[in-house]
């Protein structure tokens, strides 16, 4: 106890824990435990003499007065509540005591989410009364191990009652130095690029202007050749400049930005080619292509006449040079063609009076007038003559000849009748009558037609007589039958089993003699008759080896030409090729209505 002196008296003051007693007379002792209802909150309150000391419960134990219980309990320290929860992702999953989290940044603690009191209220001073960075029993908080993600991007560092940063490269410290920013290099001076600098987290990227390329180190950067590393897209040429290229186009071309445009020569009003040339544009120039003769002069722009009579001009009769051309000369019977530089054939019958009345056939050169058979065309008489084939030295007839308009007619030897052109026909059993009435009336059937030198003889035919100054008339017939009806015959069978012929028949033609042959091709499937030819050309109708008996009987007679190949070929040879078809007259076929009796 101690003695405090005081204006007129004194006053004894009691040391703490010790109270004066009641009588004023000394100091006594305090019972904290009774007198401060709440202490030793979270343990036991045991008074003693001046004092008290704390029995704490489990999980806290006694502060160095012994005066509290510290809470010593362990749990997770949360960085982040959102209203009165605990967020798990604000804690290092670290347990600390709930000061070491409270006392520091922590916002809340422990398994029940115990809320941390605000820093400045009385509860915090309670808790921490040392400030920020200490425990409750004045402990230094070690903030790199209870607080999470603390110094990202950089190492904490523990101090007492705080702690501090070391940043990683490109990062720096924040004024307070307990966190890590990002540092803009950018910004700073010199700045890391040379061109274009961009920022990024902790870090920087350097980046070059178009046309430039950066270089190894990642600052510098050096001009790009696009034309050498082909990114560029000029169409044709491509010249390099700094930070770029530039395009450029040949001869004949227009730019265009980057594309070149044909310049099309071809459009101007004066033709770069000349009158004679038709202009042609091609991709940067022109071509000047001539006209058929001419050429292109040593310019290449200029067309010259081309001399094709200089050259391989195929005239086969002369050759005319022509502006653009040449003209040929053309033998008698071409003319020139209005197109084609070339001889064609001249229709000479187009003038329709080449020939007069003949007809008119043009030929490769020249033409021909052509008369009907019979006729020959006479330039002088205008037209187409008869031929008198009876007056030449080469008569057709055997016999006697007649001419007629176009034609001709053969006679037979006296006694036999004509038979169509070329045969004669005679039996005995032929009535006058027979005699065909579009003949000549004025001759006999038996007369002398036509006298010839050294005829007569057997048969009327040519014979050269001893004395050559005979004129020997040859007695001729014009008289001719109807072939085209069936010939009557009455005949007696006693006569004719004397082998008397029925028929005889002679061809009238020099073609046909030794060359034709008679048959029965109608009505003698029983061989009762049967023609024979005998050796002086006479062919005759004689009775068969089975004589017939009494009746009538209906024949039929045609005549077959006989000619060998060879002979035939000499005949065409000697006249023309389709000789036989008008020269050997017509083929003979007469129908015998024979009566027997």
């Amino acid at each position: 106890m101690t003695c405090k002196n005081l204006i007129g008296t004194f006053m004894c003051i009691c040391p703490p824990g010790m109270q004066r007693r009641p009588d004023g007379e000394g100091c006594m002792d305090l019972n904290e435990c009774r007198a401060k209802p709440g202490i030793c909150k979270n343990g036991r309150c045991i008074n003693t003499v001046g004092s008290y000391r704390c029995e704490c419960n489990d999980g806290f134990e006694p502060s160095s007065t012994g005066t509290e219980c510290i809470d010593n309990r362990k749990g997770f320290c949360f960085t982040e509540v959102l209203q009165t929860m605990c967020q798990q992702s604000s804690t290092n999953r670290n347990t600390v005591t709930k000061s070491e989290c409270c006392c520091n940044a922590g916002r809340g603690w422990g398994s029940q989410c115990e809320l941390c009191p605000l820093p400045g209220t009385v509860q915090y001073k309670k808790m921490c009364p040392l400030g920020p960075g200490y425990t409750t029993d004045g402990r230094d908080i070690n903030e790199c191990q209870v607080l999470p993600d603390l110094c990202k991007n950089g190492q904490c560092i523990n101090s007492i009652g705080s702690f501090r940063c070391h940043c990683n490269v490109g990062y720096k410290a924040d004024f307070t130095s307990t966190s890590c920013v990002d540092v803009d290099e950018c910004s700073l001076s010199p700045k890391p690029c040379n061109f274009l600098c961009k920022n990024t987290e902790g870090s920087y990227l350097c980046s070059c202007p178009r046309g430039y390329s950066l270089q190894p180190d990642g600052k510098t950067c050096k001009d790009l050749d696009e034309c050498s590393t082909k990114q560029h897209n000029c169409q044709f040429l491509c010249v390099n400049t700094i930070g770029g290229f530039n395009c450029k186009c040949p001869n004949g071309f227009t730019q265009h930005q980057t594309a070149c445009i044909d310049n099309n020569e071809c459009t101007g009003q004066n033709s770069v080619c000349g009158s004679r040339a038709s202009c042609v544009n091609t991709p940067g120039s022109f071509n000047c292509e001539c006209s058929k003769g001419f050429s292109l002069d040593s310019t290449g722009i200029e067309c010259e006449d081309v001399d094709e009579c200089n050259n391989n001009h195929r005239c086969q009769h002369g050759c005319q040079n022509m502006l653009g051309g040449y003209r040929c000369g053309c033998p008698q019977g071409y003319v020139q063609h209005y197109q084609w530089n070339q001889c064609v054939d001249e229709n000479e019958c187009q003038s329709g009076t080449v020939c007069g009345s003949a007809s008119c056939y043009n030929t490769l050169g020249s033409f021909k007038c052509v008369c009907p058979s019979g006729f020959d065309f006479e330039q002088n008489a205008g037209g187409c003559q008869d031929v008198n084939e009876c007056s030449t030295g080469t008569s057709p007839c055997i016999y006697g000849c007649s001419n007629t308009d176009g034609g001709y007619l053969c006679g037979c030897p006296g006694g036999f009748f004509r038979a169509g052109q070329g045969h004669c026909v005679s039996g005995s059993g032929f009535p006058g009558q027979l005699v065909d009435g579009d003949e000549d009336d004025s001759l006999s059937p038996e007369a002398c037609y036509e006298c010839k030198i050294n005829g007569g003889g057997k048969n009327g035919r040519h014979r050269r007589s001893t004395d050559e100054n005979e004129l020997n008339q040859v007695l001729v017939s014009m008289a001719s039958v109807d072939t085209q009806a069936s010939i009557p015959m009455n005949l007696s069978l006693t006569s004719l089993l004397n082998k008397e012929p029925l028929l005889e028949l002679l061809p009238a033609l020099e073609p046909l003699e030794h060359h034709v042959r008679y048959i029965i091709t109608h009505g003698n499937t029983d061989e009762h008759f049967r023609l024979v030819e005998r050796r002086d050309g006479k062919s005759v109708l004689r009775l068969g080896k089975r004589p017939p008996q009494p009746g009538s009987y209906r024949l039929e007679i045609t005549s077959l030409p006989l000619f060998g190949p060879r002979r035939l070929h000499q005949l065409e040879e000697q006249h023309d090729y389709d000789y036989l078809q008008g020269e050997i007259g017509d083929a003979l076929r007469i129908k015998l209505h024979i009566h027997l009796h």
